[in-house]
């Protein structure tokens, strides 16, 4: 007997044989038990999920002879079922909608419906692929389909259903046949394997099944092919090894590379690989549903059938390395990588970019994990809540001025504090002198404080959680900082202006000054936001720079607030003070930029029928010396008589940094986002 292919041999014969369309059988079955049958049935549904072979069964059921009428069982030995099994019947015909698609070929159809059966009960006519008619033979089907001789049924088959006229939709019964699950192709799979003689285990079963997506003539012909060299022992294996895949413990090396941050190695990995033969979008397909897999894996689903493997089989540390929100990051690295890879200069070099993204995921931070961080940074500085953490740094500071005046008494003075630091010292002290007790009791209080200063609550992104090392500043050895983060902190400025140098912290001068905070006591807000909430941020600008704020105040107020007087030839007078109010109103509307300049400078004094004053500015002073024409204009109108102008350089003496004290939110927020008071002045 010749061979036929696992597709053909296992086609279903009965409704009951109909896998995963039970809701078409079921219903077909009850319109013939009933006699309600149609003239015309449309079958859509994806490629390979028993439409035509419904059609067959449907056309034996309808024309079985060992029954008086229409049955549910056709009997499949009478000479009508076996000729529409083997597509030889007179009275079914099967037309290809592909090479069968004219006006003509329609129209032979039309003269051939008066003509009766031959043997049967109906003439049935199956059209396959009935989306690849024309328009002209839909048109001429219309009439034929509203109102065909009793003896005739259409039965339609399509893949795209939105190709098929609504016109014709309107005229047949419609039945949508569905994809095949998984878990069901693989017990046909097993089936067929026991028909065969063929030992197969379920791993690769599985893999058979999920490669088929849905559809069981993919799934059989998937299954031959493999049938074919694997010498009647169907393992994972052997699929991997012919089929050219990663297969999942080569992917389990990679990925455990890449959560450790081995760039080197992954990339020597991919080079393997690449060499081996196994092409780009192989790779990239089989690192997508591992990376699919273990986000699966992640939400608690074990399931066989969607994993396509074990969940024994992944790796435990690429599991533990990445939370659900990096994965999720990891997967969508790889489906974009899959559409660049079409207009990429390289391919290749794609592929080894994902990879090396791949190696610093678990430094990723999601977004709403920063928002959720900064809305507890938030709460905490609205709240003020933070005594305990207010009293542990005070209480540590005064142990570290205790210690630096009588270092003799150092293990008395922290002992109650920190025992394991006390230990610690004593075996240091009967080796050292009392400098490096010193300073080994300051660095024990130091990291101490660094320890206990977030709180409980405060989330610490998780990015963060696995960094190592700390470095005061991103390039230790110098050089600017990244245009990213300059930018941040010239933002921040708004919100928050106390800056602070960025190459050290500054230690409070005076650690009793936290004695102001007590267990009731709150920060006062400087003002509130629309939702009345408080601005600690402004609060603390205001607390920081007093100084600076009232020279600006001083300046731009009570400095020329002068009363001395100038009088006119014809008598007029004005004081000074009015004068510059008068002149600055005056040009502001004419003038914007030498009014704001003239604002800017120091004290006017007056000399006969001449004005002195400095300013600061080099680039003010070129302004007010372009418009100075302008400017004895208006003097001249308000004092009636003609006013020279001198205006001189006044170099300000640059102020040192001085070390002042940070708040203790912001110690804590410093400390919880691994972070850093970065530039600024005082």
């Amino acid at each position: 007997m010749a061979y036929e292919v696992t597709a053909t041999r296992r086609r279903p014969q009965k409704f009951e044989d109909l896998a995963g369309q039970e809701f078409v059988a079921e219903t077909l079955k009850n319109s013939i038990k009933t006699g309600q049958i149609a003239h015309a049935y449309l079958f859509t549904g994806p490629r390979g999920c028993g439409k035509t072979s419904t059609a067959r069964i449907l056309a034996k059921s309808l024309n079985c002879q060992n029954s008086s009428g229409p049955t549910c069982t056709p009997c499949g030995i009478c000479e009508s079922c076996k000729a529409i099994t083997n597509s030889s019947s007179m009275d079914v015909i099967e037309i290809d909608g592909a090479s069968t698609n004219s006006v003509n070929d329609i129209r032979q159809i039309r003269d051939e419906l008066m003509f009766p059966p031959t043997s049967s009960r109906y003439k049935i006519y199956i059209i396959d692929e009935v989306h690849m008619l024309s328009t002209g033979a839909f048109n001429a089907l219309l009439k034929t389909i509203e109102e065909p001789p009793a003896h005739v049924i259409f039965i339609f088959a399509t893949t795209e259903l939105q190709k098929v006229p609504a016109t014709i939709k309107s005229r047949c019964q419609q039945y949508n046949f569905r994809l095949v699950s998984t878990e069901r192709l693989k017990n046909l799979l097993s089936d067929a394997c026991k028909e065969m003689n063929i030992q197969a285990d379920d791993e690769a079963l599985y893999w058979i099944a999920k490669e088929s997506g849905g559809s069981v003539r993919d799934c059989y012909t998937l299954f031959d092919q493999i049938a074919a060299f694997s010498e009647s022992h169907i393992t994972y294996d052997k699929i991997r090894d012919k089929l050219g895949l990663l297969g999942v413990d080569r992917l389990n090396s990679i990925f455990e590379a890449c959560v450790q941050g081995n760039s080197e190695e992954v990339l020597a990995q991919l080079d393997d690989f690449l060499q081996s033969g196994i092409s780009i979008e192989q790779l990239i397909s089989n690192s997508t549903e591992y990376l699919r897999s273990l986000l699966l894996l992640k939400n608690g689903i074990k399931k066989e059938s969607l994993l396509g493997q074990s969940p024994e089989r992944y790796s435990k540390s690429v599991l533990g390395a990445w939370n659900s929100i990096q994965t999720e990051r990891a997967v969508s690295i790889f489906l974009q990588l899959y559409r660049d890879i079409r207009y990429s200069l390289s391919p290749r070099y794609e592929l080894e970019l994902a990879f090396s993204r791949l190696c610093w995921l678990t430094q990723y931070v999601s977004p709403s994990e920063v928002k959720t961080a900064i809305d507890q940074a938030k709460n905490l500085l609205l709240s003020g809540n933070s005594t305990s953490t207010f009293n542990q740094n005070e209480t540590k500071t005064q142990n570290f001025q205790k210690i630096q005046k009588n270092p003799q008494h150092q293990i008395q003075q922290i002992e109650s504090q920190n025992p394991q630091a006390t230990s610690q010292m004593n075996m240091n002290t009967q080796s050292s002198a009392p400098a490096n007790n010193l300073n080994m009791a300051a660095e024990t209080t130091e990291n101490s404080e660094k320890t206990q200063t977030t709180p409980a609550g405060m989330k610490i992104l998780s990015g963060l959680i696995q960094q190592q090392s700390q470095d005061s500043h991103p390039f230790p050895d110098g050089g600017a900082l990244p245009p990213k983060e300059s930018e941040q902190n010239q933002n921040t400025q708004d919100s928050f202006s106390g800056n602070f140098n960025s190459s050290e912290y500054y230690e409070p001068e005076n650690p009793d000054d936290f004695s102001d905070y007590s267990e009731n006591s709150e920060p006062e807000p400087a003002f509130s936001n629309e939702n009345n909430e408080e601005i600690i941020a402004e609060s603390y600008e205001a607390q920081e720079e007093p100084e600076n704020n009232a020279a600006e105040q001083f300046s731009s107020e009570e400095i020329h607030k002068s009363n001395a007087v100038f009088t006119a030839p014809d008598g007029f007078s004005i004081t000074l003070g009015k004068l510059f109010n008068t002149i600055v109103a005056e040009l502001s509307t004419v003038n914007p930029m030498l009014s704001s300049a003239l604002m800017q400078t120091g004290a006017w004094t007056l000399k006969e029928n001449r004005i002195f004053t400095t300013i600061e500015s080099e680039f003010q002073k070129n302004i007010i010396q372009n418009g100075i024409a302008q400017l004895k204009s208006a003097l001249k109108t308000f004092c009636h008589t003609d006013i020279d102008f001198e205006i001189s350089l006044e170099k300000r003496e640059e102020q040192k940094n001085e070390q002042i004290e940070l708040p203790a939110q912001v110690q804590i927020l410093v400390s919880a986002f691994k972070g850093r008071i970065v530039g600024g002045k005082k």
